[in-house]
């Protein structure tokens, strides 16, 4: 039910219909209710929600990961959104999006690392890197993120202050693996000093996969 103390042009406050009326910090507010779904989606609809279920379900366990890779990017807002929103878009352009390589961990414009290698242990692996790409920023003291993933159970293990660039080679502990599991590894680097100055695609590299 509504009502109003002004007349049809008045002060409402209620309902009408699916029309919601309420005053709000001395305003007049109206709203529809949202309308239930009759049926459920079908088709290519349905393909799509299928889609944003996988990649959010894929992404959800590394959320801190990914705030501080797209913080920069997404200029502090929003950021998940716009991590899930990347992922998205690789994961429709995957020759093979079930093998999840196409993951995006951190998107910017700061230096990732050439010859890249591991060496995966029973409980660790050891990443190593060489020279910064060219033609991009990048510092010694460069901090080292990486990321494990066990791509059957989604279980990640992370580290985003694994060590400094001019270190060129970390550690990691690996998720928990049973035989024929597989885990892919990725890195990115960090530029803490400048993310303190601003927000900035140059404090950070887009991720790489080691292997």
């Amino acid at each position: 039910m509504a009502y109003t103390q002004e007349g049809m042009l008045g002060k409402f406050s209620g309902r009408l219909g699916e029309l919601v009326v309420y005053q709000m910090n001395g305003k007049v507010v109206m709203r529809t209710k949202p309308g239930k779904r009759t049926k459920p989606a079908q088709g290519r609809q349905k393909v799509t929600q299928n889609n944003f279920a996988r990649v959010m379900g894929i992404i959800q366990p590394m959320k801190s990961f990914l705030k501080m890779g797209f913080n920069d990017l997404a200029g502090g807002k929003f950021v998940f959104h716009k991590a899930n929103s990347e992922n998205l878009k690789r994961f429709y352009k995957a020759d093979k999006p079930d093998d999840l390589r196409w993951l995006l961990l951190s998107k910017g414009e700061r230096a990732g690392a050439l010859g890249l290698s591991l060496e995966m242990g029973a409980k660790q692996v050891t990443v190593r890197w060489g020279g910064p790409e060219p033609e991009k920023p990048a510092s010694g003291e460069d901090r080292v993120m990486l990321l494990a993933l066990n791509t059957s159970t989604l279980e990640p293990s992370f580290n985003t202050n694994a060590g400094k660039r001019r270190e060129a080679q970390a550690t990691l502990a690996l998720p928990h693996a049973k035989a024929g599991e597989e885990i892919l590894v990725f890195i990115s680097f960090f530029d803490l000093a400048g993310s303190i100055i601003k927000r900035d695609p140059e404090n950070i590299s887009t991720s790489q996969l080691v292997g």
